[in-house]
């Protein structure tokens, strides 16, 4: 297999590796479930079980929640107004006439496309508007329940040792994370924003609907660590090999032969 064609695919699991809530625990949907050809590389791969204790919002997770609400509420009023529905239908109007009038050319190719152009937005543009309007308001009451609520559900996580193993094309950073001597986290920076804050050794993890309101995965509990590096070829030719492991998925194996595991494959 073409290793652009496995990037692509690494890239579209990562997206759609976000593991559902149910419970206590964190699965994987069946219509998200990635092919063996490229998951499950090791039986000892398995989901993470969180166990996700409530606690009040810090100062920071409801100003963060209030100033998403503030945005999308400006954005959901929409900068498409009444009047460029007539400006657009004149247009289209004065170009059908145009071309009309004018012999058979260039131009009329040019004036035609535009007032077909303009035409096609007085017709489908108050569709788009209205289901973009649909998904501003549901997202808009999300964050009013979640802010009205002020609890969220996280799950912390202490730890000795992260690795982390750069982006190579498109698949996102990969945190290691070892939980004990014979286990450790995988943890996929899908959002590409973990770098500012993370990686740290006490940290929490978001709920499901946290994260997706805000796009933050994790919240960290003490300061900022140096990583272990893992080249970013190495892992690369290391998906190739065994497969790109899930996000929060755990594995029972040691967290330095895991690393020596992925340096054989540079």
């Amino acid at each position: 297999m073409h290793a652009g064609f496995i990037g692509v695919r690494a890239f579209v699991a990562r997206k759609k590796g976000r593991c559902k809530l149910i419970g206590n625990c964190f699965v994987i949907p069946h219509d998200t479930i990635p092919s063996n050809v490229m998951f499950n590389y090791n039986k000892d791969t398995t989901i993470l079980d969180i166990q996700f204790e409530t606690r009040n919002f810090y100062p920071d997770e409801l100003r963060l929640l209030k100033t998403l609400k503030t945005q999308k509420e400006k954005a959901s009023k929409g900068k498409i107004k009444f009047y460029h529905f007539i400006i657009s239908g004149l247009l289209g109007a004065c170009f059908t006439y145009i071309t009309t009038i004018i012999p058979d050319s260039f131009w009329t190719f040019l004036f035609g496309t535009i007032a077909v152009l303009s035409f096609s937005f007085v017709v489908f543009m108050p569709y788009e508007i209205y289901k973009m309007k649909r998904k501003h308001n549901k997202f808009i009451q999300q964050l009013k329940s979640t802010i009205d609520k002020g609890t969220v559900d996280t799950c912390i996580i202490k730890t000795k040792r992260i690795a982390v193993a750069p982006e190579y094309e498109d698949e996102s950073d990969l945190y290691i994370v070892e939980l004990n001597n014979d286990e450790v986290l995988y943890l996929w920076d899908t959002e590409y924003n973990l770098n500012k804050y993370f990686p740290c050794l006490d940290f929490e993890i978001y709920e499901d609907q946290f994260f997706k309101l805000t796009g933050r995965q994790v919240y960290p509990l003490s300061d900022k660590i140096q990583t272990v590096t893992i080249d970013k070829k190495a892992k690369w030719n290391f998906i190739k090999q065994y497969g790109a492991v899930g996000h929060l998925e755990t594995e029972k194996i040691n967290f330095d032969e895991l690393l020596e595991k992925y340096n054989n494959c540079d």
